[in-house]
């Protein structure tokens, strides 16, 4: 199995998978911990426990979080580290989050974690670029 955990400043993690539940329902083996500030040892705490957890049932993990060079990253990555099949993957959105709780067993772990970024690049967009690619799309119809 794959541990998904979410993390990032305020309440990013708990507002992503709140966002995705919504969307695909409820999600086992995903966890949401929150950066608000606090003590970065209770933080790296946290963010170890969860790793911890799923390594010792032979799960592999992914964190997801919201900005490169912040502490959310900075620790997770720090974390990671000390364990193998922990991948961070940083800059994380909902299409991310939905591709990664739907297809987390469909993939070889290495090349999930290069195929989650595709996803979350993919579903940013500007709304004149989408119209412009209907427009082309409807004229070579």
């Amino acid at each position: 199995m794959v541990r998904l955990i979410v993390t990032g400043h305020g309440k990013f993690a708990t507002g992503l998978i709140d966002g995705i539940e919504i969307i695909v329902g409820k999600q086992e083996n995903l966890i949401g911990i929150e950066f608000n500030n606090q003590n970065l040892e209770i933080y790296t705490e946290q963010i170890e426990n969860a790793v911890k957890e799923a390594k010792d049932k032979n799960d592999s993990v992914i964190i997801l979080t919201d900005l490169i060079g912040g502490t959310p990253f900075r620790i997770s990555s720090f974390v990671s580290r000390n364990y193998s099949d922990v991948y961070v993957i940083t800059g994380a959105n909902i299409p991310m989050l939905i591709e990664a709780v739907l297809n987390r067993e469909n993939f070889e772990l290495n090349k999930f974690v290069n195929h989650l970024i595709n996803i979350g690049k993919n579903g940013i967009e500007s709304l004149d670029n989408l119209l412009e690619r209907t427009k082309k799309s409807n004229v070579e119809s």
